[in-house]
């Protein structure tokens, strides 16, 4: 049994693992927690209602060491998990993973030498793109003077597992991931969080890793009608003035962000053989939405409008089946 470390000179950090029939994949963060340089840290892992043998994986690390810590609840989605995890996380900051991804050893290490040396109350690396083929770097340009707008335009493109923030952030402006949303749970959280703070720094490395192309289990799952609280989560944002302080950050997120959201949703969706009418549907539904355009975003410009032609035409292929 490893016992678990409390030095006062270190703070505590709280990872927060959602997972849903994870048996087999919960191994690969728990694995890449074992292996971090930095010791002073708690697993606080939220079970989602698996019907798998999940737990049974899961205490095998529990049993070993006191800093993984198991918790049930009934199925209630991914964000209602992390919100489960921030409720009952001890540490003085927080960060997370994906139950199909994981951190590299050092990850803890610079990302807490980081967000102490600044006193920042929020900290940010690189990811890689993992693929059952190759890995490869998610380019970042790290450095900003905006990064709430360079999030939303996808400049700053931080996973979920890239982030470190300060728990007493969250707990002040009482910031939670919201209920429903399907894919973009995260990033209205993470546009608050950037909101309520300017002491923002990063790590300018690749610390965090995002698997693809991996059978998975998603607590978020992908239904075209779920397009409907993606937009809700979207328009929470425009009216929120904390998150939407100027006509820059208003631009971003309806002629960017909403344009590319529904656009890839929908995309995703014909790949995946979904009702070909109940898309059709949701296109003539957001096609206002879908049609802005903004050039002013360099390749990610180019790539949205691709693919906003790739979507119009398979929905015109649709439409005469």
């Amino acid at each position: 049994m490893i016992e678990e470390i409390n030095d006062n000179n270190n703070p505590k950090v709280s990872v927060i693992i959602p997972v849903y029939n994870g048996e087999a994949c919960i191994s690969i963060p728990l694995n890449s927690l074992l292996k971090q340089t930095y010791p002073d840290f708690e697993v606080v892992i939220i079970d989602d209602g698996s019907t798998d043998s999940t737990k049974d994986v899961v205490e095998k690390y529990t049993s070993m060491d006191n800093r993984f810590k198991y918790y049930y609840q009934t199925n209630q989605g991914v964000s209602a998990a992390r919100n489960k995890g921030m409720e009952l996380s001890r540490g003085e900051f927080i960060t997370f993973l994906d139950s199909d991804d994981f951190h590299e050893e050092t990850f803890l290490d610079k990302m807490v030498d980081k967000i102490q040396r600044e006193s920042a109350d929020v900290c940010y690396c690189g990811h890689n793109i993992v693929t059952p083929d190759k890995s490869k770097k998610r380019i970042n340009k790290f450095k900003s003077k905006h990064v709430l707008i360079d999030y939303i335009l996808d400049k700053v493109p931080v996973n979920t597992g890239g982030w470190m923030i300060r728990k007493k952030l969250i707990e002040e402006f009482d910031i939670k991931f919201p209920i429903g949303v399907s894919w973009g749970e995260d990033v209205e959280f993470f546009c608050e969080v950037l909101s309520r703070t300017d002491k923002i720094t990063y790590v300018n490395e690749y610390l965090a890793n995002y698997r693809v192309g991996f059978e998975k289990n998603r607590l978020s799952a992908l239904r075209p009608d779920k397009l409907d609280k993606d937009y809700e989560s979207i328009q929470r944002m425009l009216n929120n003035k904390c998150i939407n302080k100027d006509a820059y950050i208003e631009k971003a997120l309806i002629d960017y962000r909403l344009s590319a959201l529904l656009t890839y949703r929908l995309v995703t969706a014909i790949q995946e053989g979904l009702d070909h009418n109940e898309i059709i549907a949701y296109y003539k539904k957001y096609e206002p939405y879908i049609n802005k355009i903004s050039w002013n975003n360099g390749l990610r410009s180019i790539k949205l409008y691709i693919n906003k032609r790739r979507l119009w035409n398979e929905i015109r292929r649709k439409r005469h089946v």
